[in-house]
């Protein structure tokens, strides 16, 4: 049986969300744009859906669109202002070396339309500093975007006083935080967000469905054409299996989150335990202890003391049948170093030595129990 422990890069479905979307894939076809009943039912649920993770988030309907996830709300977010900015004199944009490709690779594409990039480097536990950030704000400067918590290191950045630096120099800012939705307390309106996404499949939905938060005063380009769905701001018929399971994997979030930070809590205080007993001074956890997410634990192994290859843990594991993520844990496949870890000062060598384990809400202190045992093996400990 598989274990599998690379909850950050996509979660298992909770059964109550299939069972929640299995009737809009069988029952309910009907287009939500269309006039008749059957279409009528689905524009209900749609709207339904929105009023739930706006309460959750707590912001207006209104300011919720829904994409189809994480990497095009981060699109919409930053596409959208620059082009709806693009005949005005602000067109400077900063961003850090470690954001997501989603966020970090379209903001240095704008640089095709006239836009100047400053990238501001995380300090060695992967924060972004404010103080940096402010330093290089410009009257130009449009778009502020520093993501909640790193998806590889689970580092939390200090989001609202980066707003706060934004609100005084009149910059807007934006953030991801696909990855701290479910893991802690995520409000765009009191952490002073103008913009904010999310993802459905890292909160134990479907795949292919997400959302944008807008603030109601921010104005952007709308980013498909086509249709005048979302409020015509996003042309395309809309994903209703993937609106109604996003919909009850919030509603089940609202219950169960409490309980799910202390369940991960545990496992990773475990974990960390046991692979202190087992590695002593060859293993580095370069995931922080404060200001972190619960479930990410990056890890470090003594390169020069491996018995194996640098890059092939992960694959060894695999072969064990447990899943983790390493190398660069955001590139499909990729076997070169995490440039996040670089980021940080790592060396190569040790960068590819290190793994990502996440821990999600159907992990067991039995899969610990069984990575760390597979890594003993594996490393010959």
């Amino acid at each position: 049986m598989n274990i599998y422990l690379d909850n950050a890069a996509s979660t298992k479905i909770d059964e109550r969300v299939l069972d929640a979307m299995l009737p809009f894939m069988k029952e309910y076809y009907g287009n939500p744009s269309s006039i008749h009943k059957e279409g009528k039912y689905l524009k209900v649920l749609v709207e339904e859906a929105r009023e739930t993770i706006a309460s959750f988030l707590g912001t207006k309907p209104k300011e919720i669109f829904f994409t189809s996830g994480g990497t095009e709300a981060n699109n919409f977010a930053i596409k959208g202002l620059a082009f709806s900015n693009a005949d005005k004199n602000k067109n400077h944009l900063i961003t850090s070396t470690i954001e997501h490709p989603a966020v970090l690779d379209t903001i240095l594409y704008l640089k095709k339309f006239g836009y100047s990039i400053s990238l501001v480097a995380p300090g060695s536990r992967g924060f972004v500093s404010p103080a940096e950030i402010e330093k290089l704000i410009t009257p130009r400067t449009l778009l502020v975007s520093v993501m909640h918590a790193n998806n590889e290191l689970g580092s939390v950045n200090d989001v609202k006083a980066i707003s706060n630096i934004c609100k005084k120099n009149k910059v807007v800012f934006h953030s991801d935080t696909v990855q701290s939705v479910g893991k802690m307390k995520v409000s765009p309106k009191e952490s002073g967000m103008d913009f904010m996404t999310m993802s459905a499949h890292k909160i134990y939905g479907p795949k292919g469905v997400g959302i944008l938060f807008k603030d109601e005063n921010i104005r952007i380009d709308k980013y498909f054409h086509g249709g005048g769905q979302e409020r015509d701001m996003r042309g395309g018929t809309e994903n209703v299996p993937g609106i109604a399971g996003l919909k009850k994997a919030v509603e089940i979030l609202k219950e169960s989150m409490d309980a799910d930070i202390v369940h991960y809590n545990h496992l990773k205080e475990i974990l960390k335990t046991k692979l202190s007993s087992v590695f002593g001074e060859n293993v580095e956890f370069n995931s922080g202890v404060e200001n972190v997410l619960p479930n990410i634990l990056n890890v470090s192994f003594n390169p020069y003391k491996m018995k194996i290859p640098e890059a092939l843990l992960p694959v060894l594991l695999d072969l064990k049948g447990i899943s983790v993520s390493g190398g660069s844990a955001c590139s499909s496949g990729s076997l070169k170093p995490s440039k996040v870890l670089i980021e940080i000062g790592k060396d190569e060598k040790t960068a590819l030595s290190s793994i990502r384990i996440s821990l999600g809400r159907f992990n067991k202190e039995e899969d610990v129990d069984a990575l760390t045992k597979a890594m003993k093996e594996i490393l010959n400990v």
